[in-house]
C-alpha cells in the first residue's frame, strides 16, 4: 500500500512537470509569435512606421547614433521630388509650417528616436526619412499599407530582457491555480 501511494505521489509529480512544460512551451510559442516583428529587425526595418489607435502616426528610428558626436535628429518625409522637414533638433533647420505644433519626438532606450504626428494620415506614397547623426535610412511606405501599432512589439522591443521573464510569471501564475 506504501508502494502505491509513493507511485501514485511520483506519477503526479511527473504530470505536474509535463503540464508545466507544455504550458512554458504553449507560452513561449505564443510570445514568440508576437515578438516576430521585434527579433525580425533587418536593415530596413531600423525605421519603421505604424498608425496608432487614435489615429497618430509614429515613426520610430533606431538608429544608433556616432560615438564623440552631438546626437542630431531630422525626420521628413518624401513625396516625389519634394522633401518636407517633419521634425528636428538641428539648429538652423526649421520643419515645415504644418508640422511644428503638432508634432514631438522621444527618446528610445537604449538608442533612437521616436517622432509622433498627432492626427495624421498617409494619404499617398510617401517614402519617411531618418537621419541622426550624419547617419541616414529611408522607409518608402505604401498609401493603405501602414500597419497598426501593436502595443505588446513596442513594449517588448523597449525591454527585450523582458522575453525571459513573461514566461517564468505565466507559469507561477499557473501553478498558484
Amino acid at each position: 500500500m506504501v508502494h502505491l501511494a509513493e507511485e501514485t505521489k511520483h506519477f503526479k509529480m511527473q504530470r505536474f512537470a509535463m503540464n508545466t512544460i507544455n504550458s512554458l512551451f504553449g507560452w513561449s510559442l505564443a510570445l514568440g509569435v508576437l515578438m516576430i516583428p521585434v527579433l525580425c529587425q533587418d536593415e530596413e526595418s531600423v525605421i519603421t512606421v505604424c498608425q496608432e489607435e487614435d489615429n497618430d502616426l509614429r515613426v520610430d528610428c533606431l538608429l544608433e547614433p556616432r560615438q564623440s558626436y552631438h546626437t542630431d535628429y531630422e525626420f521628413s518625409m518624401s513625396k516625389g521630388q519634394k522633401e518636407i522637414i517633419i521634425n528636428t533638433n538641428i539648429s538652423g533647420i526649421m520643419p515645415e509650417p504644418k508640422f511644428r505644433h503638432n508634432t514631438f519626438v522621444t527618446e528610445l532606450e537604449p538608442y533612437g528616436f521616436r517622432l509622433t504626428i498627432m492626427s495624421f494620415t498617409v494619404t499617398e506614397n510617401t517614402t519617411f526619412i531618418c537621419k541622426v547623426t550624419k547617419t541616414q535610412k529611408t522607409l518608402f511606405v505604401e498609401l493603405d499599407s501602414i500597419e497598426p501599432c501593436s502595443a505588446i512589439s513596442v513594449f517588448l522591443l523597449g525591454y527585450p530582457w523582458l522575453n525571459i521573464l513573461v514566461p517564468l510569471c505565466i507559469s507561477q501564475l499557473w501553478e498558484a491555480f
